[in-house]
């Protein structure tokens, strides 16, 4: 899956769950500065990423860079993408 497509689909779930108005949410903003994410929301954004990509996320992951950013869980969901073994 292309990394663009990931972002989109992280910004839209952010959007939707976490609405922020009078933010424009670009793949950059600070999701935890701009108090977008807290604690319960970096749970659900978890649960999300993991049904929605069909990824195992673990605690070692649960780390301020990867939630930084659109542009960070992208890249972290791309990553785990790109070195999940072929189903046997």
């Amino acid at each position: 899956m292309e990394r663009k497509k990931i972002a989109s689909d992280i910004k839209e779930f952010i959007q939707n769950e976490f609405p922020k108005p009078g933010l424009e949410l670009t793949d950059s903003t600070k999701l935890l500065d701009q108090v977008l994410l807290d604690s319960l929301a970096i749970i659900s954004t978890t649960l999300f990423l993991e049904s929605q990509f069909d990824i195992d996320i673990v605690e070692s992951d649960l780390t301020l860079e990867v939630f930084g950013s659109i542009d960070s869980l992208s890249e972290f969901v791309h990553s785990k993408l790109t070195t999940i073994p072929p189903s046997c």
